[in-house]
């Protein structure tokens, strides 16, 4: 995906040169310039954009920066076709998350089954259960 944005970039700017070398500043100069910077743009968003997925908490970065979700706070998880997967915190509030790949929420589902699970048992044990 990168390097198709870098190729599509770069004929942006090939483009905006050659129509300002040949006629100066017109609308399409101008056009392919405004395409070549929102070209660069979509670059530095793929390169930053990411979902972590940490043993205590979720992580997203994006242009605006960090946010963290701890494990214990996600209550559910909801994905539909069409729409960003988003998750449910314990306050009841919805979060969206960025669209970084087709099976973000059976991974996130996966995740929460195997911290949970693991979580558990060293619960118990710690609690004075008894051995596992």
């Amino acid at each position: 995906m990168v390097i198709m944005s870098v190729v599509a970039a770069a004929l942006f700017t090939a483009g905006a040169l050659m129509t300002y070398d040949a006629r100066g500043w017109n609308w399409v100069s101008i056009g392919l310039a405004c395409a070549t910077l929102a070209g660069v743009g979509g670059i530095v968003e793929t390169l930053v954009l990411r979902v972590r997925l940490t043993d205590d908490a979720l992580l997203v970065t994006d242009l605006r920066g960090r946010r963290r979700y701890p494990l214990s706070e996600i209550t559910e998880v909801a994905e539909a076709k069409g729409v960003p997967t988003s998750i449910r915190l314990a306050d009841g509030r919805w979060v969206s998350l960025p669209a970084v790949g087709s099976s973000l929420g059976n991974s996130i589902r996966a995740w929460l089954k195997q911290s949970r699970s693991i979580v558990l048992p060293l619960c118990l044990w710690a609690c004075g259960s008894g051995p596992l």
